[in-house]
C-alpha cells in the first residue's frame, strides 16, 4: 500500500469503506491502524469481498480502499488500491508475446490489444481464479501463471443443457443484483411475456442459498449478475443466467456471455386465454401455503425496504 498516495486522496474525506479479499486479509489492520492513527476524523468501515472487488456488491461510501483484485467492469468511483510489480523475468517473457495480453488491476488492470480475442490468441496475467475463470470461459484464454483451467465444453455445455430444459417452463423469477442491470432484466421479462410466459422481477443484492430456497411459486430463476461472479446455488428449480434464457428462446449460440440477450420479443397473438392473467400475482395465489407479502396491481419498479425473519414469520423492518 503507498501510504503517502492514500493520505493525499483521504483529504476531505469523512468515511471510508475497507474492502478486502480473503487473500488480502494480512493487509487490513495495518492499513486501519494507519487510517486511524493519521486520520481520525474518518469513520473507517470493514467490508469483505467474495474473490473479487467489485461495486456492485459492495454499499456505498463515500471514498474506498481497496485491498485485492478489483473489477475491470464496473470501476469504482473514489478510490486508491494496491499494485505489485512484475518481475524482470516476467516482464521480459511477456514482452515477447504476440497475443493480447489482459492484467488484472494489480498489475495494471489494462489490456495489451494484438489481433482480438479469440481462440488461444488471450493471455491473463493473474494470480486471482475468479479473473481468469471469466476471460477462459468466454475466450478460451491461456493463464500466465498456470491457473488451473476447467473443463471449459462441459461448463458451455451445461450451459445449453440448462436452456434446453427451461424451454417450457412458464413462470420465471428474474434477480438483478443491481440498478446497473435493471434495463436488460425489464428486456428478459418483456421477451418471455411476450412468448406468452410470466416473469416477474426482483432486486436483491444478498443471493444466498437462504434467501433465495424462499423465492416460491416460480420455476426458474434467472440471476442478473456482475458476470465475473458464478452463482452455482443448487436449488429445487433451475437458476440460470441471461445466456441460457437467449438460448432457450432462440435456439442459437452465438458467442458465450453470461449477460448476452439479444432476443427480439414476439408479436402478439390475439390470444386472450392466458393473456388474462397479466400479473404472476394471480399465479402466486394458487400456492399453499404462500405467506410472503405480495401484489398484483400496478407494476411498481421502486426498491423498497425489506424484512427480517422468515417468510411466515418476519420480526422486524430490515434492509
Amino acid at each position: 500500500m503507498d501510504f503517502t498516495l492514500l493520505d493525499e486522496r483521504l483529504k476531505g474525506k469523512t468515511e471510508v469503506g475497507l474492502l478486502s479479499t480473503e487473500e488480502c486479509n494480512h493487509m487490513i489492520k495495518p492499513v486501519y491502524d494507519y487510517i486511524k492513527a493519521n486520520h481520525p476524523h474518518i469513520d473507517t468501515f470493514l467490508l469483505h469481498g467474495e474473490g473479487m472487488l467489485c461495486p456492485l456488491k459492495a454499499k456505498g461510501f463515500e471514498f474506498f480502499v481497496l485491498l485485492g483484485i478489483y473489477c475491470p467492469l464496473h470501476p469504482f468511483e473514489d478510490f486508491v488500491g494496491i499494485t505489485a510489480q512484475l518481475p524482470e523475468e516476467d516482464m521480459d517473457r511477456l514482452k515477447k508475446e504476440e497475443r493480447t495480453i489482459v492484467y488484472d488491476s494489480g498489475y495494471g488492470g489494462h489490456h495489451v490489444m494484438k489481433e482480438g480475442m479469440h481462440g488461444r490468441d488471450v493471455l491473463v496475467v493473474t494470480k486471482n481464479q475468479m479473473f481468469y475463470d471469466y476471460y477462459f470461459y468466454k475466450y478460451n484464454a491461456e493463464s500466465f501463471y498456470k491457473l488451473k483451467s476447467r473443463d471449459r465444453m462441459q461448463y458451455l455445455g451445461s450451459k445449453c443443457n440448462k436452456g434446453r430444459k427451461i424451454r417450457d417452463l412458464q413462470i420465471f423469477a428474474i434477480i438483478f443484483t443491481s440498478r446497473a442491470y435493471e434495463e436488460l432484466a425489464k428486456s428478459i421479462r418483456k421477451a418471455l411475456i411476450s412468448r406468452r410466459k410470466n416473469a416477474y422481477l426482483l432486486f436483491l443484492k444478498d443471493l444466498s442459498y437462504e434467501r433465495m430456497i424462499t423465492i416460491e411459486g416460480t420455476e426458474c430463476i434467472v440471476v442478473v449478475d456482475c458476470p465475473f461472479f458464478e452463482c452455482s446455488l443448487e436449488l429445487h428449480i433451475p437458476v440460470v443466467t441471461p445466456f441460457e434464457v437467449e438460448y432457450a428462446l432462440s435456439g442459437e449460440w452465438k458467442e458465450f456471455d453470461k449477460n448476452s440477450f439479444s432476443v427480439q420479443d414476439m408479436a402478439a397473438s390475439g390470444c386472450t386465454d392466458l393473456d388474462a392473467i397479466d400479473r404472476v400475482g394471480r399465479i402466486l395465489l394458487r400456492s399453499d401455503g404462500q405467506s410472503v407479502p405480495f401484489s398484483y396491481g400496478e407494476e411498481d419498479m421502486d426498491i423498497h425496504v425489506g424484512q427480517n425473519g422468515t417468510p411466515c414469520r418476519y420480526d422486524c423492518e430490515g434492509a
